[in-house]
């Protein structure tokens, strides 16, 4: 009696150790997890120099798809200086915490490189010449700096901005695109392009480089960190006819994977089942479907719907197997059907329970040096009239006017000339419109149309920038000749300012100055 009590004792003392010591590890295991950390900033609307047009949205679908990884982000839209600085400094000390997987820093919006350094530039930054640079935009190398003590397994800069130098006529020592840099012990910094080069704004809501991206991300599975870049590369480069190649220099020594499988190197193990000895585990239930939530399916069909890849697709069509009479369900299923068949292109339709016509937002007029304006109509009877304004104009010579004007009184024997040394590369029109007006087309006749002698004497129109108050910013290619042409770019819609800024030019036989005759609206 006394032995099988004492044996009794005994194993009701060793289920209780064994059911001690898995509670304690059981509990402790969140203790574990280390926290991911990204700052998200997306700058467009710019009051002193030229708008973007998809940083905002840019930035909207990196925290979105950032957020699904396990990051905890903040998100930043047209931040002025004070903004980012202050999000910065945040940034760097909570990359000092104890228990910090990764950083990461992803910025979209205006770049600058100056004598090898690189800047971002805040909204408000108002830069009339290089030496404000420093003063003006935020220095990316001094960041870096502070990115050496953090305490993160790893940290990641991702730049898409390298888009353009809106400064280029302010400062003789900025070059094209960003400078290449060496990354700090355990950093990887991604470029949108290679060093030195322009990436694109794109047409589309998404720049080419976060569209891809994203993707690669969201559809990552157990790759590693590279891999992921190595892939984002190869779509971006199928997307921009090898113009633009993404760029990345690391010093990160160990794997990091933005979505971990049970397969992956450094996953957590399952967890092993419990002796029956020693814990009786009860048997297992099926869990019923839980209620949809309505709120959390739209946000993630419009992450999957700004992406528009059959990856992410079919990551949504997964987790909301189980909901197969939803809405968003259907919605998903035809949109990943059409990319199957190559439709691509086809964007889905939006529900009807949401908004399917965003509000249309007008960046503010942009700033410029204005030599003259000019009140004009531009175009035959019916066509819209605009307050014209240039940068610069030659000046009169042997009677001859050569103002703006000239560009809307349907004469060839007069033109705008730009009136800078050089060849008037960066000099820009300026047409400001009284309310939201409707441009369908540009048509411009190219060089000074007096006479084929004048016209081969004088430099004509190349490359021009279009930009408008809704986004717009493309450059298009035009013919050397003195005809009527029409500009190869879409409708812009209601607008309420549009920009023509000289990017290159036909040189002339004689003179230098890049000559336009006139220029028409529809």
């Amino acid at each position: 009696m006394f032995g099988q009590g004492m044996v009794g004792q005994a194993t009701l003392v060793y289920r209780r150790l064994a059911v001690f010591i898995i509670v304690i590890f059981t509990s402790c295991a969140p203790l574990q997890a280390k926290e991911r950390i990204a700052l998200v900033i997306g700058n467009a609307s710019y009051a002193h120099t030229s708008p973007l047009a998809n940083p905002g949205n840019d930035a909207t679908t990196m925290a979105a798809t950032l957020r699904a990884a396990g990051f905890t982000v903040t998100r930043l839209i047209d931040a002025d200086q004070t903004s980012m600085k202050r999000a910065l400094l945040q940034f760097g000390r909570a990359l000092r915490g104890p228990a910090v997987e990764a950083g990461l820093l992803y910025y979209a919006g205006h770049g600058v490189q100056l004598r090898g350094e690189n800047y971002l530039v805040p909204v408000n930054a108002n830069i009339t010449s290089e030496d404000e640079i420093d003063f003006e935009a935020i220095n990316v190398n001094s960041f870096l700096q502070v990115m050496n003590s953090s305490n993160a397994d790893i940290n990641i800069v991702i730049l898409d901005a390298c888009r353009n130098n809106p400064f280029a006529s302010s400062a003789r020592s900025a070059t094209r695109g960003l400078a290449p840099v060496d990354a700090p012990k355990g950093t990887l910094i991604a470029y949108a392009t290679a060093p030195g080069d322009v990436a694109l704004d794109g047409a589309q809501e998404n720049s080419p480089y976060t569209q891809a991206l994203s993707a690669a991300i969201a559809s990552g599975g157990g790759r590693t960190i590279e891999a992921i870049f190595k892939t984002a590369r190869r779509q971006v480069l199928a997307a921009t006819d090898d113009q633009q190649v993404p760029w990345e220099t690391s010093s990160i020594i160990g794997d990091f994977y933005f979505h971990q499988t049970p397969s992956t190197p450094g996953a957590a193990p399952p967890t092993p089942q419990q002796p029956q000895q020693i814990v009786a585990m009860p048997a297992p239930q099926t869990n019923p479907v839980q209620p949809l939530d309505e709120e959390e399916i739209a946000r993630k069909y419009d992450l999957a719907l700004r992406l528009n890849s059959a990856a992410a697709w079919r990551i949504f069509v997964k987790e909301y197997q189980d909901y197969p009479d939803s809405f968003y369900m259907a919605l998903a299923l035809e949109a990943l059907a059409q990319l199957s068949q190559g439709a691509a292109a086809i964007a889905p339709a939006q529900p009807s329970i949401r908004p399917t016509t965003p509000k249309l937002r007008h960046w503010p007029l942009p700033q410029m040096r204005i030599r003259d304006c000019y009140d004009r109509q531009f175009g035959p009877a019916a066509a819209p009239s605009a307050q014209l304004c240039v940068s610069s104009l030659l000046a009169p010579q042997a009677g001859n006017s050569y103002a703006g004007g000239n560009l809307a009184d349907n004469r060839p024997e007069t033109a705008w000339i730009e009136g800078e040394r050089g060849d008037g590369i960066g000099q820009t029109l300026r047409f400001a419109f009284q309310a939201p007006t409707q441009i369908n087309a540009i048509l411009l006749a190219n060089g000074y149309t007096k006479s084929p002698s004048i016209f081969t004497k004088n430099s004509r129109v190349r490359a021009l920038r279009v930009q408008s108050s809704t986004g717009y910013d493309s450059t298009v290619r035009l013919l050397d000749q003195g005809a009527m042409q029409r500009l190869n770019i879409p409708a812009l819609g209601p607008v309420t300012w549009i920009t023509l800024t000289l990017q290159d030019v036909y040189p002339g036989s004689r003179y230098r100055d890049t000559a336009i005759s006139e220029i028409q609206f529809r």
